[in-house]
């Protein structure tokens, strides 16, 4: 099947922050996003009632259908397993201020993964 152009748009500190990753892994922007869509797609949640649970809940907060307080407390976790969810079930973070970020990481830095 052809590869089809999309068009969509960003503010302009996201693009320069996803410049600035795209460079630090030797990568296009296109590619990110296309190896994102296509992680999406091979997920398995287009199917219905593909996702429940605390696999729904860490994608709705993903996409910032709930917040982080609702989150938070429907998986019964604090911040920083919050992000180690989100992290294990591939979900990008919704997303946030740069103090928030930043505040984020701090906390989070010492998170050693396997």
């Amino acid at each position: 099947m052809p590869n089809v152009n999309i068009t969509f748009s960003l503010d302009e500190a996201t693009i320069r922050q996803i410049k600035g990753i795209a460079a630090h892994h030797d990568t296009s922007i296109n590619a990110i996003v296309r190896d994102y869509f296509a992680q999406l797609v091979n997920s398995g949640i287009q199917e219905k009632d593909a996702m429940n649970g605390n696999l729904q809940s860490l994608f709705d907060y993903s996409i910032g259908r709930i917040g982080r307080t609702q989150a938070k407390k429907i998986l019964g976790v604090e911040d920083k397993m919050l992000a180690q969810m989100l992290l294990g079930a591939g979900f990008p973070p919704p997303r946030a201020s740069l103090e928030q970020e930043d505040a984020m990481l701090e906390e989070i830095k010492d998170i050693h993964f396997v």
